[in-house]
């Protein structure tokens, strides 16, 4: 009977993800003009999104706006073929890029840009269209007005209740966390209501991503020298990897690098091969760079690696884990096309262009 249900969309993710853009393909687009880069699109699955476009409009932001259509209607086209209870949590899952944009105009408020300048950064997503995105920035000329226009959505109460705590901080990490936390724990929520063997999978795959989220929110916390109560209220519901005294000794740790050795020895101790992957990673970075933003970009990168040993996994076997690891390597892909054409808008080299995009190898 799992299989049974699957019979529409097992078939449909294996040749979505036989159409997704090959880092050779990706790379090779670094570097040319926006003309030839739309061309060479029009050979890929992004031709009918791209054809449109009137060759004296042709820029970025027509071409991103094009990638995001192509993204909306490849996720819609799973979802409608995913059994009852899965397309709840895909429509749950898809929040999370609304999520993106909230935050992404939270920073353009913050950095008090002029609206088409912060719509440079936006990718408009679920029902944050351009036209609502450009009314919500106009509508508001500080943090607090914007979070007041997200209360048709259900981010404004969350938001409001961490506004005094941003406030006495200045830290618009707590924030976008709050973001985080709202999104990741309704999507666990729908975890919870799946049954079998589409439960348990969904946890391996979803959890993941949301222990990177937590790693995020308690190296971010460490490096602003946040309280523990502070993190901890941040964090959002845990995967079977970590248990809580895991992320309490990460937070209580002297430093970032401490509270990554933490984690890692936690992912050990409870054989999780892929959470000691990407921590590797990250201890690794740490040690060279002690950047925090490069942290987070390996973090990134360790979802994307995980997503494709993920599919490798799951999709010739009929169950969710397929479709749910295959939207966050479409998701890469649309960010890497995005740092493509905006590198070549800035006349960046080729080599400078290829340092901006996440590449699995």
């Amino acid at each position: 009977m799992s299989a049974w249900k699957y019979k529409r969309l097992t078939p449909k993710v294996i040749a979505s993800k036989l159409r997704l853009i090959s880092k050779k393909d990706l790379t090779d687009l670094c570097g040319r003009n926006l003309e030839a880069v739309s061309l060479e699109l029009s050979k890929t699955p992004y031709k009918q999104d791209i054809a449109g476009i009137p060759t004296a409009r042709l820029d970025s932001l027509s071409l991103e706006r094009a990638f995001f259509r192509n993204f909306e209607r490849t996720c819609m086209e799973i979802t409608d073929c995913a059994p009852r209870g899965v397309k709840r949590l895909l429509s749950a899952v898809q929040s999370k890029f609304e999520a993106n944009v909230v935050k992404t105009m939270l920073r353009a408020r913050a950095a008090n840009i002029s609206i088409d300048e912060a719509m440079s950064y936006v990718i408009p997503a679920g029902r944050l269209d351009e036209a609502s995105c450009r009314g919500k920035l106009g509508n508001s000329k500080n943090i607090v007005d914007l979070i007041e226009t997200f209360s048709d959505l259900g981010y404004g109460e969350v938001l409001k209740n961490s506004l005094t705590e941003y406030e006495t901080t200045g830290a618009l990490q707590t924030l976008e966390a709050v973001v985080d936390k709202y999104v990741y724990s309704r999507i666990w929520e729908a975890v919870g209501k799946l049954m079998g063997v589409d439960r348990r999978i969904s946890r391996t795959v979803l959890g993941i991503e949301i222990d990177s989220v937590n790693v995020k929110v308690v190296l971010r916390g460490k490096a602003l020298n946040f309280h523990e109560d502070q993190i901890k209220r941040l964090l959002v519901s845990s995967s079977d990897v970590f248990e809580a005294k895991d992320w309490e000794n990460a937070m209580r740790s002297r430093d970032v690098k401490s509270a990554i050795e933490s984690l890692l020895s936690a992912a050990r101790s409870s054989l999780a091969r892929d959470h000691q992957y990407v921590l590797n990673d990250v201890l690794k970075e740490y040690e060279r760079s002690k950047s925090l933003s490069r942290l987070e970009t390996v973090l990134d990168l360790g979802l994307l690696k995980t997503s494709l040993r993920m599919v490798r996994r799951y999709t010739y076997f009929f169950n969710v884990g397929s479709a749910l690891a295959f939207w966050n390597l479409k998701w890469f892909e649309i960010r890497n096309l995005r740092a493509i054409i905006r590198g070549v808008e800035a006349n960046l080299s080729s080599a400078e262009i290829r340092k901006l995009l996440i590449l699995p190898y």
